[in-house]
């Protein structure tokens, strides 16, 4: 195999949202180096945290913003110096030293404007934007996405028939629930981290029960009958033409990265089905309390002060209106619905059968290739 068939073969598994089917996949080759556009946009926008827009006038604003520019740059080229690469080289590695100057770098314009409390949320801030970073480029989700949206979009007529079956019965229960007192006086008073974490419960049981299907829709999917199968199957992909066994029954364990990569890419636009009917809904509840409940009515049944408005509209003497509270339990029913349809989806065998029949055959394909380029690359 050589190499621009291999580098093909390793962008058909980023594409594919397989990343870890690639041989000796490294965070600081592959996948740091991958996210640094990424990387550098955040480096900027966390030093840039520095300004005061609201408090200094624009002038010190400017001069602060040069500080802040010269410093990340300063930065930038000490660490290149420090790994003996030129002064402003874009790495081709992305290591430890680069990842702690990623952290520290942003936090020192505003030390040195003696804002502490911002320095110290810059640098938590680059800790959870690099473990965001990490996941989202170590298992492709950008792909994944991409990949997902299209298949939903060709897996749309089965996917209104089963919500044609499905949520009629749901809406009549989730309408009487959402003009309900007791709904608003839960999820219209619940702020902040509360209210996450209890709609955090309807994600995470849905997703427990995604999870709890995954080894039944994946079984199967890794074995082949022959290497013959296996070079009909790479016919078309950039593995096409590699040397393979003529006899025996191919066989090879996938580690745990590989099996997450493909149950991503089994379920993955499941999980975007999911999500969308999940807004929609939720913007139906938010529509329908917008023209149907006025904020005094909102107001009586939490038994509070007036919610926060966010809009109001004037219409036949009436005033329609979104508030703060009318989100929160528009939101939480639209979880509430999520979790549901993905039960309704995870049952529905008809649904199952088809979708198996759309995500099976790409998962099937990419596993063909991956021995095809195992076996190659051990060559």
């Amino acid at each position: 195999m050589n190499r621009s068939q291999h580098k093909d073969i390793e962008n058909w598994f980023i594409s594919r949202g397989v990343p870890h089917f690639i041989s000796n996949y490294s965070a600081r080759t592959d996948i740091w180096t991958r996210a640094l556009p990424f990387l550098i946009v955040a480096y900027l926008a966390g030093g840039l945290n520095a300004l005061n827009l609201a408090e200094w006038s624009l002038g010190r604003n400017l001069v602060a913003a040069g500080i802040t520019i010269a410093s990340l740059v300063l930065g930038w080229s000490l660490t290149n110096l420090v790994l003996q690469r030129p002064f402003l080289a874009i790495p081709k590695e992305i290591g430890k030293p680069e990842l702690v100057a990623f952290v520290i770098g942003p936090a020192i314009p505003s030390a040195i404007f003696q804002q502490w409390g911002d320095s110290f949320q810059a640098s938590i801030e680059g800790l959870a934007i690099l473990g965001i970073i990490y996941v989202a480029a170590s298992f492709a989700l950008g792909h994944l996405l991409s990949w997902a949206l299209r298949s939903s979009l060709s897996q749309a007529a089965m996917l209104g028939r089963l919500l044609a079956r499905a949520l009629p019965l749901l809406l009549l229960f989730t309408t009487f629930l959402f003009v309900n007192a007791e709904v608003w006086q839960v999820a219209g008073q619940l702020t902040g981290l509360p209210y996450l974490l209890g709609v955090g419960i309807f994600f995470l049981l849905g997703a427990a029960f995604v999870l709890s299907r995954i080894p039944r829709s994946i079984s199967g999917l890794n074995k082949f009958s022959s290497w013959d199968e296996v070079k009909q199957i790479i016919v078309g992909t950039p593995a096409e033409g590699l040397p393979v066994p003529s006899d025996g029954a191919p066989s090879e364990e996938l580690s745990t990265s590989e099996k997450i990569d493909l149950a991503l890419v089994t379920t993955f636009n499941q999980s975007v089905q999911i999500t969308f009917v999940a807004v929609v809904l939720t913007l139906f509840f938010t529509l329908f309390g917008f023209l149907a409940i006025s904020i005094d009515t909102q107001s009586a049944w939490m038994m509070t002060e007036q919610s926060h408005v966010f809009f109001t509209w004037t219409l036949s003497g009436r005033d329609l209106v979104v508030t703060e509270s009318l989100l929160r339990v528009a939101g939480f029913l639209g979880a509430f619905i999520g979790m549901y349809f993905t039960v309704v989806l995870a049952t529905d065998e008809t649904y199952r059968s088809e979708f198996m029949e759309d995500t099976s055959p790409l998962a099937h394909e990419a596993l063909a290739v991956r021995l095809a380029y195992k076996h190659s690359h051990e060559a």
